[in-house]
Order: C-alpha cells, then sequence, then structure tokens
C-alpha cells in the first residue's frame, strides 16, 4: 500500500467527506490574497532568497537573515537538508511522515527508526542526525520540553520540521531554541491555508543554509518571488492568524474528543487525529462517504489518520459512521 495508489483510490470512490490529506479549509487570510494582488514584480531573484523576505522570516525567529533560505515548501526544504547530510545517519521517530522516505529513496539515503513509546513520545538515545516533525504529524503530539533537551543532547544534528508550529494547543518548544545544531524547515502552506503557494524557508547555521541555497540553484534555481514578496508585507499578521487557526482546530480536536469513539492520544498540535481502528476501516469507511488514511502508511497498522480539515458540522456526521464501522 502506498499513497498514490490509496489518493487513487478515494479519488475512484468520490467520498463525501475529505479527511484524509491535510489539506487546510480554513479560508487564507484576506490581506495575503490582497498582497498577491498586488506582485506586479516577478522576476528571478537570488536562490538563497529575496532580502526582504530572509528579514521577514529572521524577525519571527528572531535570528539574523543570513539564517534564512527561502525554499518551495516545507517538502523541498526537507529535501535539501536531508541532501546536505546525506553522508550522516539519519534517524526518525516512527509513526513517521512518509514524505521522509520519499525523499530519501530518490536519493539513496538510509533512514532509521526510532521507535516511540507511550503517548507516542519516543525516547532519544542513539547517536545520528535526527529528522524530526513537531507538532507531529500523524498523531498531533508535541514533544514536552524535557524530551526536546533529551533529543538536542544526544543528536549530531537536528532537521526539525515544524510545518505546524503555529497550530498548537500546548506549550511548544522547537530543538532551535535549545542547541544551535539544528535547522528548522518551516511553511506558510498551513497556517495561511495556501498549500499550493509553495513557499517556506529553512533556518539553519550559515554553512548549512549556504548548502540549502546551493541546492536551491541546482533544482528550482529560485523559489517563487511574487509570494515572498506578498508574505513579507503581510509578516506582522502572523501572530493573530496562528490564534486564530489554532483556536479553530483546537475546537475541532476537543469535538473529536466528544464524538469520536475510535482511542487515540490527544493531540497538542496540527490538525491530525491518529486512531486506533478496526480491520479494514479505510474501506468500510470510503465505502460510506468518509475518506481517511491508512496507518500504514506512517509505519502503523491497526490506525488511521484522520484531518480535521473539515467544519464541525461536517466532522460530526463524518464521526458517527467512522465510529460505526470502525471501531
Amino acid at each position: 500500500m502506498d499513497f498514490a495508489s490509496v489518493l487513487r483510490r478515494i479519488g475512484e470512490a468520490g467520498p463525501r467527506h475529505r479527511l484524509d490529506i491535510g489539506d487546510p479549509d480554513v479560508p487564507p487570510p484576506g490581506e495575503l490574497l490582497e498582497a498577491l494582488s498586488r506582485v506586479g514584480d516577478m522576476r528571478y531573484g537570488p536562490p538563497e532568497g529575496l532580502p526582504e523576505f530572509r528579514e521577514a522570516v529572521a524577525s519571527v525567529f528572531g535570528v539574523d537573515p543570513g539564517e534564512v533560505v527561502a525554499v518551495a515548501g516545507g517538502r523541498h526544504g526537507l529535501a535539501a537538508l536531508m541532501w546536505a547530510f546525506r553522508r550522516r545517519r539519519l534517524l526518525t521517530p516512527s509513526p513517521y511522515y512518509p514524505g521522509y522516505f520519499e525523499i530519501a529513496d530518490v536519493f539513496g539515503l538510509g533512514l532509521g527508526l526510532v521507535e516511540s513509546g507511550g503517548g507516542w513520545l519516543p525516547r532519544f538515545a542513539e547517536r545520528g542526525v535526527y529528522v524530526v516533525n513537531y507538532p507531529n504529524n500523524p498523531t498531533g503530539v508535541v514533544l514536552p520540553r524535557e524530551r526536546v533537551r533529551e533529543l538536542v543532547d544526544v543528536a549530531e544534528f537536528v532537521i526539525s520540521d515544524e510545518i505546524y508550529r503555529d497550530i498548537v494547543f500546548t506549550e511548544f518548544t522547537s530543538p532551535l531554541d535549545m542547541s544551535p545544531n539544528v535547522a528548522v524547515v518551516y511553511s506558510f502552506s498551513k497556517v495561511f491555508s495556501v498549500p499550493g503557494l509553495r513557499l517556506g524557508a529553512v533556518v539553519a547555521p550559515r554553512e548549512v543554509a549556504r548548502e540549502v541555497a546551493r541546492f536551491n540553484k541546482a533544482t528550482i534555481n529560485v523559489p517563487p518571488t511574487h509570494a515572498q514578496r506578498a508574505v513579507a508585507s503581510v509578516i506582522d499578521i502572523l501572530p493573530r492568524r496562528r490564534r486564530e487557526v489554532s483556536e479553530i482546530y483546537r475546537g475541532r480536536a476537543e469535538l473529536a474528543a466528544r464524538l469520536l469513539r475510535l482511542r487515540f492520544v490527544k493531540p497538542g498540535g496540527a490538525f491530525y487525529i491518529f486512531a486506533e481502528a478496526g480491520e479494514g476501516c479505510f474501506e468500510k469507511a470510503l465505502g460510506r462517504g468518509v475518506s481517511v488514511l491508512p496507518g500504514e502508511l506512517y509505519g502503523r497498522g491497526g490506525y488511521v489518520r484522520i484531518a480535521l480539515v473539515e467544519g464541525e458540522g461536517a466532522l460530526s456526521e463524518a464521526f458517527s459512521v467512522l465510529n460505526e464501522v470502525c471501531r
């Protein structure tokens, strides 16, 4: 079972409730749409990104602009970093985001697994370069501060995939807060609900940032300049937008806790539920008009990932179906 075949099956079924891919349903902020409509300059820019964009992202993370590189979405940033550390031992916790293995497969990289225990919290004991993702996809778990300390103490380097850092319901600690040996992969896709805009950033030590810029030059050459200009001009709305989307997705997670009768670890962020499910849940739910993703895609059979990307009324209806066919 792979992602492509699962999505083909969902496309064939045409379900009423699409709770499979993490495509945000919350409308993008009007300020960003307006800014995009005003951008007239779409000429080439430098492979590391436009100065105004790098300065805007640097202001968010409290770093120097020289430590910021624009990338064409989060996965592009991850690919650049995994390539940069291709000669090191790469490790990632399980359950995992399958995109990491797709990248590893293209580059012929080994990617070892670190098993998670109760509450989907891994123990970090092995030396290596870790690719971690918190708030987590697929579980929604946020790593406690003491476990982040454990990670940075044992890791040779940390590639911290923080695509969901703006959607949190509990305290979030980035490894970057505790160690200089960290590269953060960031994206505006989820917080601004614009995954098709393909704009993100890598925040990293200068020598690592230079490698990411080299990767840009060899692949896409220049991240989308119109998107960089627009986002840089509205970066001041980010704190408000974080609060708004976090409150929306928090409400949906609480609705799942009330209505969904499948067992799952309460999420601390993102917009996913990773629930225990009976045999055949994916097909049975699909037959009743609800699409979820099988846990096998994330390295865990017997589970399904539910994306909370519909309004509460529609989610309530979908949860009723899941309760009936997946317990």
